[in-house]
């Protein structure tokens, strides 16, 4: 049996060099292969796709939940005397930024004018 391959002799430059590229082109080769194999399933469906589809899914059932609470509480506690108190609330609001906004401009037409307002 020829085992001169396994006998201790120098090594050169060019072996360690293509040593190097064989294992560059090993790691290469084996990257492609795996790339290929897995082409499908990445293009597929990506799991960040899939969370979000699910994050989407959640929240407009939350958003239909609020809304069915709303109107349920709007049902159940909105009688007509708040709603009374709250038309009368924003006229008394109107009212008062109408009197406000009417002496704002006589104070200014007095200031432009010199005399008052009539």
């Amino acid at each position: 049996m020829d085992t001169s391959f396994l006998s201790p002799g120098p090594i050169t430059w060019a072996q360690v060099f293509a040593f190097a590229l064989f294992l560059v082109a090993l790691i290469k080769g084996s990257d492609w292969i795996a790339a290929k194999m897995r082409t499908g399933t990445k293009d597929a469906v990506s799991p960040l796709t899939i969370d979000m589809a699910a994050v989407k899914i959640q929240i407009a059932a939350q958003t239909e939940a609020l809304h069915n609470f709303k109107v349920e509480v709007a049902r159940t506690y909105v009688t007509g005397d708040v709603i009374t108190r709250l038309e009368r609330r924003i006229d008394d609001l109107v009212s008062s930024v109408r009197d406000e906004m009417k002496e704002t401009r006589d104070i200014m037409l007095k200031a432009l004018t010199g005399r008052p307002p009539g």
